[in-house]
């Protein structure tokens, strides 16, 4: 079969109609005579044998696209494109319908000689050589898809746009190549810059720019994300320098860094640098006695030269418990213990303020320790601050004498001041000035839980931790203290505050009446008057503006806070060594002299608590430490509150030091039992400090009771029963 008859047969519709095939055949048999007078010998020997010719005509040749190719001996149109318009269409419908229902391989293109057409029909319709209808529908089925190239797949899409949904197999309609037969194959020249051209292009951009506004969401988080990549890769290598971390050593054991007032030198310490003795606030001597801490910030007071803070500075002017006077007047400064000396991860930084009574003994037990510092990775600070008259004193003339008008609890301004020095320069010593703890123990806790009701105290720090502290805080106005602190003058021989700035000091220190001072633990006395005890805490009006109680009943506190006690932290020497061997007798007699026997409550108290010392420690630890705190921590919102009840040594008691010497380390547990308490007592700790919440598993309103574990409890001891009979808080110690 000719290419020429294939093309002309791509032509019959099995649809046209009868005139039209007449017409159709009419012309294919003009088109093939002519063809065959230019065949070979052998074409022209079956040329003179008598058989039908189609006849057909070319339509115009469309445009190929560049770098397609022309295919030889596919189909020609009729010339008349109004006459087979809707042949066309009805026919390209039903052969893509027809090869969807069977697939007919394509076969091998071998030139054949001429034969007759099987197609050809009389004048009467009818097929020659007894062809069918259903014969010419499987010859065209075979020429379709014969006839259906490989193109580009961005021809395709731009030939039809909108069927990106369907199925793209690379193959392109009739459409998209010549119509025109051709015996040989044409390669169309890619750099012919014709409409076509420009028109091609201009579709591909537009797809592409269609695309990009489809997925521009991923293409822009790709972007982001690869511009992340670069910075972290040039943040991380520093640009191939070495970012130093931390100041060198010099002669391999002191260090250097800054202050807002100067460079500070430290010294190595159990692998922990520590600076001792900075000043952080002016003096606070001559016209600054009895005025609030000043903030260094006069240059007077700064320093040129490196300062060597390498040995700690005499504590402030204090009245030990054996009596005797120690410290100096200027001794506003502080120590500093820390791992590391950097500024990348700083670390958490605890304030230790420890005070036996508000006239002295500090700081007692809270002394920073350097290997601490280094195993829990924290910073510890450790302030002095005024105490006794220097510290605390509240007078009318002293208020008279400055403005705004107020007075006392300068000692408490000092602690204010070295938490703020904090806040400017704990980072050059690798602390975390958004992590701070205040930590007290003793009348330095009853300081820290005052802090903590202060407006502002979020300030200063973060939270705070009180162990073995007072629960009497002031209630009396300004001027009510003031007035019954005037018998002070006596002991001095001043009448207005000149005076009293130019007494010495130590006399001032020595002029406190025995009334005020701490009185050793023990039970509450048959004549002891609680109204008629002194308060050294003021309502000031600057920094304690009400009542603490009153703050902490309201609601919870702007920082997080812990109290707490020891079970047996109202023991003493001097209750201790009051008798040799602390029999039942001995214990029994004790109590029905005191205050509970005037109360005719012996028996029933000695039915709650065994005759022992050990019962007579924790019946006077309930009384004046434990159950007082344990009254107030009832009344406050999201406070934890806890009890060491972890005995030691010979006596077998948890004094008042234990949970404070577990916490910092100053003795080494040595059988199982004290080193599960060391690890519960210091997971407690240490868990606030970092974390600021203890264990989450302890929730609701629970007592820990610590000892090899950590147990909560809704209840402690007989607080209720003491709480009932008038006792606590009434005889709470008040510091």
């Amino acid at each position: 079969m000719s290419q020429t008859e294939q093309s002309t047969e791509e032509n019959v519709s099995p649809t046209a109609t009868e005139d039209k095939k007449s017409i159709q055949e009419e012309e294919r048999e003009k088109i093939l005579n002519v063809e065959n007078e230019q065949k070979n010998s052998i074409e022209l020997a079956e040329e003179k044998k008598p058989k039908e010719v189609k006849e057909g005509m070319e339509v115009k040749p469309k445009k190929i696209p560049i770098g397609g190719i022309q295919m030889p001996g596919f189909f020609t149109r009729s010339k008349s494109k109004e006459q087979c318009k809707d042949e066309d269409q009805a026919e390209g419908t039903e052969l893509i319908e027809q090869e969807k229902k069977e697939e007919t391989p394509v076969p091998t293109r071998i030139k054949l000689p001429t034969l007759p057409n099987p197609f050809k029909k009389n004048k009467a319709g009818d097929v020659e050589e007894g062809g069918k209808e259903g014969e010419t529908k499987d010859k065209l089925k075979l020429l379709e898809s014969i006839r259906l190239p490989i193109v580009s797949v961005f021809q395709r899409i731009k030939r039809n746009p909108d069927a990106s949904n369907q199925s793209q197999a690379g193959l392109a309609s009739m459409e998209t190549l010549d119509d025109k037969s051709n015996n040989e194959l044409k390669t169309i020249p890619l750099d012919d810059k014709t409409e076509t051209d420009k028109q091609e292009q201009a579709d591909i951009l537009e797809y592409l720019t269609q695309m990009m506004k489809k997925y521009k969401i991923a293409i822009v988080g790709c972007l982001i994300f690869l511009l992340l990549i670069i910075i972290i890769i040039i943040c991380t290598t520093g640009g191939g320098r070495e970012i130093p971390r931390s100041p060198p050593l010099k002669d391999g054991n002191y260090i250097e860094t800054v202050t807002s007032c100067g460079i500070v030198e430290g010294k190595m310490e159990d692998s922990s640098f520590a600076f001792r003795g900075i000043p952080y606030a002016i003096p606070p001597i001559g016209n600054l006695r009895f005025k609030y801490a000043q903030p260094l910030n006069q240059i007077e007071y700064c320093w040129n030269a490196t300062l060597k803070a390498h040995n700690a500075t005499p504590t402030c002017l204090q009245v030990l418990g054996n009596g005797s006077i120690t410290g100096v007047e200027d001794c506003l400064t502080l120590d500093i213990v820390t791992p590391y000396v950097r500024y990348d991860n700083p670390l958490p930084v605890v304030v230790l303020i420890g005070a036996d009574s508000f006239i002295g003994g500090s700081p007692g037990k809270m002394r920073p320790s350097a290997r601490y510092a280094r195993s829990k990775d924290v910073v510890f600070v450790r302030p002095n601050f005024r105490l006794g008259a220097l510290g605390f004193l509240s007078l009318d003339v002293l208020s008279k004498s400055d403005y705004p008008h107020t007075s006392g609890n300068y000692g408490l301004s000092d602690i204010l001041e070295a938490l703020w020095w904090i806040q400017l320069n704990i980072e050059h010593f690798g602390g975390d000035k958004k992590s701070v703890t205040l930590f007290g123990h003793k009348a330095g806790a009853t300081l820290v839980t005052a802090l903590a009701t202060i407006p502002n105290a979020k300030k200063y720090f973060t939270r705070a931790w009180a162990s073995s502290g007072g629960a009497v805080y002031p209630s009396k106005p300004r001027n009510e203290s003031e007035a019954e602190a005037r018998s002070f003058l006596q002991h001095v021989d001043c009448e207005d505050a000149e005076c009293l700035r130019r007494t010495d000091a130590k006399k001032l220190i020595k002029s406190v009446q025995h009334t005020w001072r701490k009185p050793q633990p023990d039970l509450p006395g048959k004549d002891e008057d609680p109204s008629k005890r002194h308060q050294w805490l003021v309502i000031d009006g600057k920094i304690l503006k009400e009542n603490p109680s009153d703050v902490w009943s309201r609601g919870r506190l702007s920082v997080d806070l812990v109290i707490g006690s020891t079970a047996q932290a109202g023991s003493s020497e001097i209750l201790r060594f009051k008798h040799t061997n602390w029999t039942s007798g001995l214990v029994r007699h004790h109590i029905k002299e005191s205050f509970l026997g005037s109360q005719n409550l012996t028996d029933e108290v000695l039915k709650r608590y065994p005759a022992t010392y050990h019962g007579l420690s924790t019946l006077v630890t309930d009384i004046r430490i434990t159950c007082p705190l344990y009254t107030i921590w009832t009344e406050m919102s999201n406070v934890t509150f806890y009890v060491d009840n972890r005995t030691r040594w010979e006596n077998k008691i948890a004094d008042v030091d234990s949970d404070i010497e577990a916490i910092l380390g100053r003795y080494e547990p040595k059988t199982p039992e004290q080193k599960r308490y060391f690890s519960s007592m210091q997971g407690l700790f240490y868990s606030f400090v970092w974390h600021g919440k203890i264990d989450q598993k302890f929730t609701g309103k629970n007592v820990l009771i610590v000892d090899q574990d950590v147990l909560p409890n809704a209840t402690y001891s007989e607080c209720g029963f003491w709480a009932l009979k008038n006792v606590v808080p009434r005889f709470a110690a008040l510091d």
